[in-house]
């Protein structure tokens, strides 16, 4: 997805904040702030993708910082996930009807695509979302098709986002092995913002759950040049892709130059571009099938 002008005060002010987070309103803190500026308009002279441009200013930032400035927000996360479990897992268990179970996974799956720390001018509360379900309404609605494909679909390619979310979505892996797939979860190889790495993986569970996780790499930008040769693999000869998130569907461009279709988008859209490119209202949940 190419940069919008709204982008742009988004993209730097968010790496700023996390610079502040770490180093307060310091010295230093100012001149990193500064870099970030600076590096932001050399790459957006050489490039108009989103996550390409997010990618690099994050990685100036962690190096600068020499910490992962996530790190206790994704560890609250993952505990505020791990405590509703059960009752998640209750309400699933309570049906025997397949497709139920597979809807209500999907929707405790996007809840959890709530908790993102990477946008700015959005927030959230974890305990606002304990009774989220309840009220979840879909904006795009291709579940019915997700779960038909699925129920032919011999492999999954689940490719996480943040972590917290990453615990809902061991309720929707479930649901694709109990309907015959082996599922292979993709998380992050290095911290970036509050998505899932393989600590925040094994944290979660899903390792249990899934039939193998693998890490695709530090940058939130997926395209045939940056994976690993493992990853374009996966890309390529699995079934059904999940994709969670708002990165990985502003890279759906890129991953379509790997396969054209059979892509399940699962995102809360929390900014107006993603919102507009959707058709829908910020801050909508999408669950949008390309077959």
């Amino acid at each position: 997805m190419e940069v919008k002008a709204e982008c742009i005060p988004c993209l730097v002010d968010v790496r700023c904040r996390e610079v502040m987070k770490v180093l307060n309103d310091s010295p230093e803190a100012c001149e990193i702030c500064l870099e970030v500026i600076q590096k932001f308009s050399e790459l957006i002279k050489e490039t108009k993708h989103t996550t390409k441009i997010a990618t690099e200013l994050y990685r100036l930032v962690r190096k600068r910082l020499g910490v992962d400035p996530y790190r206790g927000e994704k560890r609250e996360a993952n505990r505020w996930a791990l405590e509703i479990l059960p009752k998640a897992l209750e309400m699933v268990n309570k049906s025997n009807d397949s497709f139920e179970r597979f809807n209500i996974a999907v929707r405790f799956s996007l809840i959890g695509n709530a908790i993102d720390l990477g946008v700015s001018g959005y927030t959230f509360n974890l305990n606002g979302l304990n009774n989220a379900f309840q009220n979840i309404k879909l904006d795009v609605d291709d579940v019915t098709t997700a779960y038909e494909l699925a129920r032919r679909t011999s492999t999954v390619l689940y490719v996480c986002d943040n972590a917290g979310e990453i615990v809902l979505d061991r309720l929707l892996v479930r649901e694709f092995k109990r309907l015959g797939a082996r599922v292979v979860v993709a998380v992050r190889s290095e911290p970036y913002q509050n998505d899932a790495t393989m600590e925040e993986a094994e944290e979660s569970g899903i390792i249990n759950d899934a039939d193998e996780v693998i890490a695709i790499g530090d940058c939130t930008y997926l395209a045939p040049e940056v994976l690993s040769k493992e990853a374009l693999n996966m890309f390529k000869n699995t079934e059904f892709a999940v994709l969670k998130g708002m990165a990985n569907y502003e890279n759906l461009q890129n991953l379509r130059r790997i396969r054209e279709k059979g892509y399940f988008l699962l995102l809360r859209a929390k900014c107006n571009p993603i919102a507009k490119s959707l058709k829908i209202d910020r801050g909508g949940y999408v669950a949008k099938v390309i077959c």
